[in-house]
């Protein structure tokens, strides 16, 4: 059972909630710490209280949004599927939820892609767990003896090469008709199939030089 909301979490939490709407509403303009009070009927001085600053509080609200998908990370690697079908649900649950919030408002999904750029450090300690996450099930990939003669760290690049259009929300947009989750389920397999046959014999090599008639 989740811990109750204390009255400052309560209220941390309402003046996000209003910032999120005027986002929305405005787009791309960041709203004030002035119209963020204002929404909460509270004075601005008392938005301080909970914020230290408008850095703080966008922080806090890039936060906000990689929460769920943070708690779906942990979940997917504390459970006991086999590591293929783990790392299927690793990506795919996530990607579900973004490509929801992405149909559910493309201007407001956009929008919070460029406050992303403005908050990099936030989004790169999400980038950075979720690089630890999957090292951990691909870790558990080799225990288990796939991926023969590779390493946690030679893994890492091609795998997220592979999975980019499911992973990178920016890039919902761009594979919008072909990021599915069928596809993803393909591209997993496929990583996992090739990879595993990567060291198998290499078929005798065929000569194909021209052989002039005498």
């Amino acid at each position: 059972m989740a811990r109750p909301q204390t009255d400052h979490e309560a209220t941390a939490e309402k003046l996000l909630e209003a910032a999120e709407q005027l986002i929305r509403e405005r787009g791309p303009v960041s709203p004030s710490v002035t119209d963020i009070a204002n929404a909460c009927g509270m004075s601005q001085s008392n938005v301080y209280r909970f914020f230290p600053s408008k850095e703080a509080l966008f922080e806090a609200f890039a936060e906000r949004w990689f929460r769920e998908l943070d708690d779906i990370m942990e979940e997917v690697v504390a459970g006991d599927l086999p590591p293929r079908e783990k790392l299927y649900q690793f990506f795919a649950r996530r990607f579900a939820i973004k490509r929801a919030r992405y149909e559910e408002d493309r201007d407001y999904f956009m929008t919070c892609m460029m406050l992303g750029d403005e908050h990099h450090d936030v989004v790169m300690s999400h980038v950075d767990l979720a690089d630890h996450y999957m090292a951990t099930i691909l870790a558990e990939a080799i225990t288990d003896g796939e991926f023969p003669g590779m390493t946690i760290d030679s893994l890492m690049a091609p795998v997220n090469l592979m999975v980019a259009p499911f992973c990178d929300p920016k890039l919902i947009p761009q594979y919008e008709g072909s990021a599915t989750l069928d596809n993803l389920r393909i591209v997993i397999n496929t990583l996992f199939n090739g990879l595993n046959s990567q060291n198998a014999e290499a078929p005798e090599a065929i000569d194909t030089h021209l052989k002039l008639a005498s």
